[in-house]
């Protein structure tokens, strides 16, 4: 499995840095620094689960946020008022 759902996840998220500190089969582990700073992550390539400190997520094949039965999961990263438009 490719590590391509992560790459196109990551570049989606504003301000924020894709490194890879390692690969194998089934893995991918790295850090994702951003506006918040920096965390380790672990991408499960077979699972295309991105397992972060705070949570779990989803990824289809094009990096887009999935729940667990693949349908895609839609959140918004504008900013605004609390309904989030």
């Amino acid at each position: 499995m490719s590590v391509r759902p992560i790459v196109l996840w990551a570049s989606r998220q504003p301000g924020t840095t894709l490194r890879f500190a390692g690969r194998d089969a089934a893995a991918a582990t790295g850090s994702l620094t951003g506006p918040e700073g920096t965390i380790a992550f672990r991408f499960e390539r077979e699972a295309r689960r991105l397992i972060l400190p705070d949570r779990t997520i989803y990824l289809d094949d094009y990096g887009w946020e999935v729940d667990e039965h693949g349908r895609i999961v839609f959140r918004s990263l504008r900013g605004g008022g609390d309904d989030g438009r």
